[in-house]
C-alpha cells in the first residue's frame, strides 16, 4: 500500500502544483477590448491572485478607472468593476492560454457585449 501511495500520490501532487503555478494570472496586463458598436480600445489591468480563489486589482481604461474584484479557478477567471459610463458593473470572463495570454468575453447585465485578449506588460 505504501508503495502505491509513493508511486501515484507524489506524481499527482507534483502535477497539481505545476498546474496551479502555470495558471497564475497575477501581473500587469494590457487588454485589447472590442465592444462591437461601442468601439474598441486598450485597458491596463493589474491582477493579484490571492488565497481561496480571490482575485483583486485595478482597471484603467475607457470604461472606468478603479478597483476590481473577482475569482479564479484553474485557467479560468472572472472579475468585475463599476462603470459610470455604462451605468453598472462590467464583468470580464476569461481563460489563461498555453502561450501566457488571456482571452474572453465582456459581459454587462448577463449579456455578452464584446471580447478581449490580453498580454502581460
Amino acid at each position: 500500500m505504501k508503495a502505491l501511495v509513493k508511486y501515484f500520490a507524489l506524481p499527482v501532487m507534483c502535477f497539481l502544483f505545476a498546474y496551479s503555478a502555470l495558471a497564475d494570472v497575477s501581473g500587469n496586463w494590457v487588454f485589447a477590448v472590442t465592444l462591437g458598436d461601442l468601439g474598441s480600445g486598450d485597458a491596463t489591468i493589474s491582477l493579484n491572485q490571492e488565497a481561496e480563489g480571490k482575485l483583486t486589482g485595478m482597471y484603467a481604461g475607457q470604461l472606468a478607472n478603479g478597483p476590481i474584484a473577482g475569482t479564479y479557478a484553474g485557467d479560468s477567471f472572472e472579475f468585475s468593476f463599476n462603470s459610470d459610463l455604462l451605468g453598472g458593473d462590467i464583468t470580464y470572463r476569461g481563460e489563461l492560454r498555453e502561450d501566457g495570454s488571456v482571452a474572453g468575453a465582456v459581459v454587462v447585465q448577463d449579456q455578452e457585449i464584446g471580447s478581449f485578449t490580453g498580454k502581460t506588460q
